[in-house]
């Protein structure tokens, strides 16, 4: 993946998480930086992105943002923490309409998610919230969920929803669970908090079953004796920072990529005996069996790094968010993993999905060298139907952290990989399309999506379209959209094409 962030007119840019949007509906990803700055993507020859003139974007805070149509108009608006609603006016520019859409989150609010929680049509908002540390005496803050009343306004429904949970939440997904129609919320919590699976019970109330499912994280308190201390102490639960959704296997089945911060040392630290090694879940790959979750990261050889002592211990694992895609195009889903902290072993990685058997890291020979970054998100940025890269970090230690954007160039592995992108619209009946199941069909493969909105950490997200990446088949693709509404479209799709499809009305 070549860097081409000097030339896309991105240098010198910081950013920690990233969004991508298409602000004008012409087909290229725009992107938006740390909820704040907006970069319009001008399309051909150069593909070169410019911040969006005041008048257009007026800025706001810095803090995590979503990119979701709110009023099913078929133009993405910006809802962010900082309390602000940004309707996108057609294109022209964006008008802040959160005190009309009674829009007050938390001042604590950390990520955002979307999904139609109670079947009406309309894109609902999560907000899972941080926590005051108090220096070790942390305080946290109970969830919500906002509402969306017919594309007008907001109102918020946590309690009678039943999200009563007061976490450290730093990544959500929405999507249907059980494949009953109805969406579902995992949240990825910190601080050695169990992660959340709120199963909807129908009509947006909700019933926490991440333990039940499997995704909780792993509690063991005894499971490791330490001889030094004499003492037993084991894993309980863990920092998970963000999850993304994928098939790692294509078997159908939504699985789940969980992105832990997990500290591995384990001994004389200064006057005290540090004991995180034991007690820090590790990172997930949790792969759906039935009806729960099983961890499959072994299998895929993605082993957990070892905890111990000096002579044991080669660092901690730091994942800091994952943002899958299929980066060459074979067919399979890839997962790539920023890592967190100026520490010159927390570089990223870029696990390409081998036949859903093996994960192999090859972020090293696609040019990634970053460190200290919660930031990935991938988009096709000049439609040549690879996944093209926005990341951040640094080149080193003690190094500024940038921006970064890497276009996929590809290499003769990828030269004869065809792919297929499919954009879902509101149709006529002005309903959102999130929550989507898309079946794609060739030959005797078959791949399954949904339509999502927020993923990895701080609700960042993909480029609008639902990519598919094809290997060297060149026949046509049969796709079949199941729409929340209940209705189904089925089209023949030629490779190496983009298709828009709307929503037909119930």
């Amino acid at each position: 993946m070549h860097d081409v962030t000097e030339g896309a007119g991105l240098a010198g840019v910081g950013g920690a998480y990233v969004n991508w949007l298409d602000v004008q509906n012409d087909g290229r990803p725009d992107l938006l930086v740390d909820g704040c700055r907006l970069y319009l993507n001008e399309g051909p020859p150069l593909y070169k992105f410019t911040a969006a003139p005041r008048g257009m974007w007026p800025g706001t805070k810095r803090g995590p943002a979503l990119c979701v149509d709110l009023d099913n108009d078929g133009w993405t608006d910006i809802v962010s923490t900082q309390g602000k609603v940004w309707r996108n006016l057609e294109g022209k520019g964006f008008k802040d309409v959160a005190k009309d859409w009674a829009f007050t989150p938390h001042p604590k609010a950390n990520v955002l998610a979307a999904g139609d929680l109670d079947g009406d049509g309309w894109a609902d908002i999560y907000v899972g919230m941080k926590e005051d540390w108090n220096n070790g005496n942390p305080t946290y803050y109970q969830h919500e969920l906002w509402h969306n009343e017919g594309g007008k306004g907001f109102r918020e429904v946590s309690k009678e929803a039943g999200v009563r949970h007061k976490t450290y939440a730093r990544g959500v997904l929405i999507f249907d669970l059980d494949g009953d129609g109805d969406q579902d919320i995992f949240v990825a919590n910190y601080r050695l908090q169990a992660n959340l699976l709120l199963l909807n019970r129908g009509e947006g109330t909700f019933s926490e079953v991440a333990g039940k499912w499997g995704v909780a994280g792993k509690k063991d308190p005894t499971l490791y004796l330490d001889t030094k201390v004499k003492r037993r102490y084991g894993p309980l639960y863990g920092h998970t920072i963000g999850a993304c959704l994928l098939d790692v296997d294509n078997d159908g089945a939504m699985d789940i990529f969980a992105a832990n911060l997990v500290h591995k040392y384990v001994g004389p630290s200064g006057k005290s005996y540090d004991i995180r090694g034991y007690v820090c879940d590790d990172s997930a790959i949790w792969r759906r069996q039935r009806d729960r979750f099983v961890d499959w990261r072994s299998q895929l050889g993605v082993p957990p790094m070892p905890h111990g002592p000096r002579g044991v211990f080669k660092g901690d694992e730091l994942w800091a968010g994952c943002a899958a895609g299929d980066v060459n195009n074979d067919g399979w889903t890839d997962v790539f993993v920023p890592q967190i902290y100026n520490l010159s072993y927390a570089r990223c990685r870029l696990f390409l999905n081998s036949d859903g058997r093996r994960l192999l890291d090859r972020a090293e020979l696609a040019g990634l060298p970053y460190i200290n970054s919660y930031a990935g998100a991938w988009a096709d940025i000049d439609g040549n139907g690879r996944l093209d890269l926005a990341t951040a970090g640094q080149v080193g230690v003690d190094q500024p952290s940038r921006l970064r954007l890497h276009r996929n160039e590809g290499g003769e592995e990828m030269i004869n990989h065809l792919w297929i992108k499919l954009l879902l619209k509101p149709g006529d009946g002005r309903q959102t399309p999130l929550g989507s199941m898309v079946t794609a069909v060739q030959g005797d493969r078959r791949w399954v999506r949904q339509l999502t909105c927020g993923t990895s950490t701080y609700g960042q997200q993909n480029g609008p379209a639902m990519h598919f990446g094809l290997g060297t088949d060149d026949r046509d693709v049969t796709v079949e959209v199941r729409w929340p509404n209940g209705r189904k479209t089925k089209r023949q799709v030629a490779p190496a094409s983009t298709v828009s499809l709307s929503m037909p009305k119930p």
